[in-house]
């Protein structure tokens, strides 16, 4: 047998950062409230009982860069609702880490494009839940904020703000995946389209009721093989699922840290109580979840078939099943359904 062929230059990055557990992203959520009721939104609630000022995410990201943490993602809730959004998010770029920003759109007035732009963001990613405004409004059960968003988005795009818009699929917008593709092409948009909607962090599952139909899925799948980008996954052997507890971590709006933004499980501690870094390199339960990954690696290589080869997530897992091992009924029909149009394409 040959030899492996050399990593690239990202790809040893994550490799040595998997082996350190260097936690090379981070989603910092700075609030729960939001200014949209989405209805199949993963937030439990849309106010803070203890949420945290600018000192406090001054000190999450002091421990980040002590980690080596690359990327920042800003998020919510909404997170320009955040009093000090612009102030955290200026203390990003002041300590040399590459800021994202996840927010919806509807508050980005000139100034605060023009605010957001001399940050020099590596990218803002906002959510569009349907080609027409109707669709759109009725998701975010907020009239007027699909007109809102768009507003927002080209407030961004003319001032050279690098975009991405992304799509939960779900049984509302299903039948309007070409429209909503095109309305991004129209704008020279990023556009990237999610059909796995989420339990709320809560445990209440009401949100699934508006997960895509089968038909919805397929169309969807037939769409992404088609530009080459349908979901798979080629799982090693000794290899991990995912960078769970290795090198993705979150902290929620009231400074609870978990070792990935959908793991809800058990947190890390509180970083109001401990500093991250002690938080992160000390925690029994970040190691308990990086095994996890491996450990999902392993046995989805052992199941084979469909399953074997689609991503997938313990987190989700663990909310839908119980078990962050074992797939849902719903991630296998993703899967199979995966595989059919693959088999199909290829």
């Amino acid at each position: 047998m040959g030899a492996a062929a050399p990593l690239a230059g990202s790809q040893r990055l994550k490799h040595r950062a998997l082996l350190l557990a260097q936690p090379l992203s981070a989603h910092l959520e700075l609030t729960y409230r939001c200014n949209w009721r989405c209805l199949f939104c993963y937030n439990p609630r849309h106010s803070d009982l203890r949420g945290m000022r600018r000192d406090d995410w001054s000190a999450v990201l002091d421990d980040l860069r002590a980690l080596g943490t690359l990327t920042v993602s800003l998020t919510g809730g909404e997170p320009l609702t955040h009093p000090d959004f612009l102030s955290i998010a200026a203390e990003v770029r002041r300590r040399a880490m590459a800021l994202r920003i996840l927010t919806n759109g509807a508050l980005v007035t000139e100034t605060v494009a023009d605010a957001i732009a001399e940050l020099g963001p590596v990218g803002v990613e906002m959510s569009l839940h349907g080609a027409a405004p109707m669709t759109h409004d009725r998701a975010t059960a907020v009239p007027g904020s699909f007109d809102a968003m768009l507003a927002g988005l080209d407030r961004l795009r003319a001032r050279g703000v690098p975009l991405l818009l992304k799509t939960p699929l779900t049984r509302l917008n299903e039948d309007e995946l070409d429209g909503m593709i095109a309305l991004a092409e129209a704008r020279g948009v990023s556009y990237h389209v999610d059909p796995t909607i989420t339990p709320r962090d809560d445990g209440d599952p009401s949100p699934l009721g508006y997960a895509p139909s089968p038909g919805g899925l397929d169309r969807l799948f037939r769409r992404l093989a088609a530009r080459s980008r349908l979901p798979a996954v080629e799982r090693q052997e000794d290899g991990v699922n995912c960078g769970l507890g290795r090198v993705t971590l979150a902290v929620d709006p009231e400074g609870n840290l978990y070792p990935c933004l959908q793991w809800r499980t058990t947190s890390l501690g509180n970083v109001r109580e401990t500093p991250l870094r002690e938080l992160w390199r000390s925690s029994p339960r970040r190691i308990e979840a990086a095994e996890v990954a491996r450990s999902a690696n392993d046995r989805l290589r052992a199941a084979g078939g469909a399953v074997s080869r689609f991503p997938f997530c313990p987190a989700i897992a663990a909310q839908r099943t119980g078990d962050p091992l074992l797939p849902d009924a719903d991630h296998v029909a993703r899967a199979r359904a995966a595989d059919r149009v693959r088999q199909g394409s290829a």
